[in-house]
C-alpha cells in the first residue's frame, strides 16, 4: 500500500488497531453496549487495504467503516441508550415483592 495513504507506519497501525479490540472489548464486556461491539470489529478493518493495492477495495472499506460508525452512533442513541434507561424509578435488583415498604411512623409522646 502506498504510504501516502496512512500517514503512520504499518507497525505502529497494527499496535493501535489491537489496542483499539482491546480496549472496546473491555467495554463491551463492562457496559454490554452493542455499540463497543461495533467499533471493536470495525476499527481493525482499517488494516485491510494493506492485503492488496487495489482503489476500490480501499475506496470500499472506506465506505464500510464509515457505515460502522454510523451504526455504532445510531446504536449508542437508540438501543443502548434503551437499556440504560431505569424502569419506572425501581432500581434493577429489586422486584416487585422486594419494593421496600414504609416505615411506620412512631407515635411522639408529648
Amino acid at each position: 500500500m502506498d504510504s501516502s495513504f496512512f500517514p503512520i507506519p504499518l507497525h505502529v497501525h497494527i499496535i493501535l488497531a489491537l489496542l483499539a479490540v482491546f480496549v472496546f472489548g473491555i467495554q463491551f464486556i463492562r457496559y454490554h453496549k452493542v455499540c463497543y461491539l461495533v467499533l471493536g470489529v470495525a476499527l481493525p478493518c482499517t488494516l485491510l487495504p494493506y492485503l492488496t493495492d487495489s482503489q476500490t477495495f480501499f475506496y470500499g472499506v472506506g465506505v464500510f467503516e464509515l457505515a460502522a460508525l454510523l451504526l455504532a452512533f445510531i446504536l449508542s442513541k437508540t438501543v443502548d441508550r434503551q437499556k440504560a434507561l431505569p424502569a419506572a424509578g425501581k432500581l434493577p435488583e429489586q422486584t416487585e415483592e422486594e419494593a421496600p415498604a414504609e416505615a411506620p411512623a412512631e407515635d411522639e409522646e408529648a
